[in-house]
């Protein structure tokens, strides 16, 4: 699935993708399983074009209609999340509690809360988010990747071959 949409607030502007993922270090097995069901497994990203201003709930809920949206239109859907470690959150609160998580680890706790909220908010069961947290080293420096995988529960079963085959590629 290739699918985006764009969001402008005051002087900043978002892009939101869902793009169909790559899926090349799955099994065999896998992949079997995910092709004989016709699942597509489609990788959310979120872009800030332009602005540095906070971005507010508005944008935030906006961005998670349209993916429910989405997501409630198209029964064999995965969503893959792979939380960005590498721009900064512009205007981020330094008097939080949250100061010093590394900027991905935030996004994986907003991300989390959102869709708790969201899911909450509009009294929708049967769909879940897994979050997968992969400890790595390079060079001896520790970082961790956070990935969330947003489905149905009847695509349990595909979820954890999902789980298992990213932690052994990642090598842990």
């Amino acid at each position: 699935m290739e699918t985006s949409y764009s969001i402008t607030q005051k002087e900043s502007e978002y892009r939101v993708l869902l793009t169909s993922a790559n899926l090349n270090s799955l099994s065999e097995d896998t992949l079997h399983v995910i092709s004989s069901r016709g699942i597509d497994i489609s990788e959310l990203m979120i872009e800030r074009i332009s602005g540095e201003a906070a971005t507010n709930q508005e944008v935030l809920h906006d961005i998670t209609g349209w993916v429910a949206d989405i997501f409630a239109s198209n029964p064999n859907l995965i969503i893959y999340y792979s939380c960005d470690d590498m721009t900064p959150i512009p205007s981020r609160n330094t008097n939080s509690d949250n100061k010093n998580l590394p900027v991905n680890e935030y996004r994986s706790r907003l991300f989390t809360h959102i869709f708790d909220t969201y899911m909450a908010s509009h009294q929708i069961s049967g769909i879940t988010n897994t979050p997968i947290r992969l400890d790595n080293y390079v060079d001896g420096m520790g970082y961790s990747i956070f990935i969330h995988i947003i489905a149905r529960t009847l695509h349990d079963d595909v979820i954890e071959k999902l789980k298992t085959e990213i932690k052994e590629v990642s090598g842990k």
